[in-house]
């Protein structure tokens, strides 16, 4: 019996959609990070699926387009033509976590319902720049830690193709969901102005995602299940204005998911992982606690500024999995960047790890 459930478990292993698609909505990954930990492992068998996932995010190179540009020279550029006394202040380094529960029913063969709950934890040190008639005087300070819920995801997928139900090696999978705005948006730093939007843990707005992933395996293991699977996957991600009038851009994540079967409990993979995301927006509003446009401060900080938001990014991930025990899958990547093209001038990712822990009942 726990032969055959070892079995099952690989099958569901090897034959799992991919990540389809981490922190605010407005760094590289977004919510579909969390979703994927959720989606990836389904299986098969009908029941439910929970795991667990913690993942983080370094980010210490700031880019001007495809460029690095150092903190001092961002400063300084922006000084450039101000008065003595302006001031501008530059993320040095941000340190984004996050853990993320899933629970994922699969109520039969071809329907699966979705609940993403992840928790956010998020950490920035800035250099700010102070002009005065001697040159610019720098000094640095250190954000106090966001943390907490973030906007919990609801999601629908359904089979609508797959070649057999059992050891299926041929599938596509649709899906449709819906963010809620369950993080806190309205962080202040010791001043009472709003902390940057891509640092808050959600973003106070109703979203909607739609959903692609086929996969694809062949070859023969030992066992009897498939040697190889390859999984292209999409997602879209339609956001909406908050209640400040801010709209964190759309968000397209295309990937594909390369895996080979080692032994019938481990496997290696090897992904390809891009996102494409839109300018941020705001219209303006009014925050009535600062009195201030609602998370924008232009000439006071690189990060409040919507010019300097939407990107393109491909990251390479080499993975691992494997049946720790009976019923339990663990699962790891480590996302290296090697394309980054921000819009205006944006912080962005140089180490992202995830570790995973799925289980079945």
């Amino acid at each position: 019996m726990k032969i055959a459930k070892s079995l099952a478990i690989a099958s569901a292993l090897v034959l799992s959609t991919a990540g389809m698609v981490q922190q605010s909505e407005a760094s590289e990954c977004g919510l579909s990070c969390c979703i994927a930990a959720g989606v990836d492992g389904v299986g098969s068998a009908t029941g439910l699926t929970v795991s667990l996932q913690y993942d983080t995010m370094l980010m210490k190179t700031n880019r001007q387009g495809t460029s690095k540009i150092s903190p001092q020279q961002i400063i300084i550029n922006n000084l450039a033509a101000r008065g003595f006394g302006s001031m501008y202040a530059v993320s040095t380094k941000m340190t984004m976590q996050k853990i993320v529960a899933n629970m994922a029913y699969r109520m039969d063969e071809d329907n699966v319902f979705m609940l993403t709950v992840p928790y956010i934890i998020n950490d920035m040190e800035m250099m700010m720049g102070m002009k005065t008639p001697a040159g610019i005087r720098y000094s640095s300070n250190t954000m106090d830690t966001i943390q907490g819920l973030g906007d919990v995801t609801a999601m629908y997928l359904r089979d609508v193709y797959k070649d057999t139900d059992i050891r299926t090696r041929e599938r596509l999978t649709l899906g449709l969901g819906i963010k809620a705005p369950t993080g806190k948006s309205k962080a202040r730093n010791g001043r009472g102005d709003l902390v940057h939007m891509m640092m808050q843990a959600g973003t106070d707005s109703w979203d909607a995602f739609l959903v692609a992933n086929g996969t694809f395996a062949f070859g023969e293991h030992e066992d009897g299940g498939a040697q190889w699977m390859l999984s292209p996957s999409a997602s879209y991600h339609a956001t909406t204005r908050n209640s400040l009038g801010y709209k964190v851009g759309d968000r397209l994540n295309a990937d594909i998911s390369a895996r080979y079967r080692i032994t019938s409990k481990f496997n290696v993979k090897l992904d390809v992982n891009s996102v494409y995301s839109q300018k941020d927006d705001t219209d303006g509003t009014i925050d009535p606690t600062s009195g201030k446009i609602a998370y924008q401060n232009v000439n006071g900080n690189v990060l409040d500024n919507v010019a300097n938001t939407g990107l393109a990014s491909v990251f390479i991930s080499p993975g691992f999995q494997w049946i720790a025990a009976d019923g339990l899958i663990l699962s790891g990547e480590y996302r290296m960047p090697v394309y980054q093209n921000v819009r205006g001038i944006q912080q962005v990712t140089d180490h992202w790890f995830f570790l995973r822990a799925t289980t079945y009942f």
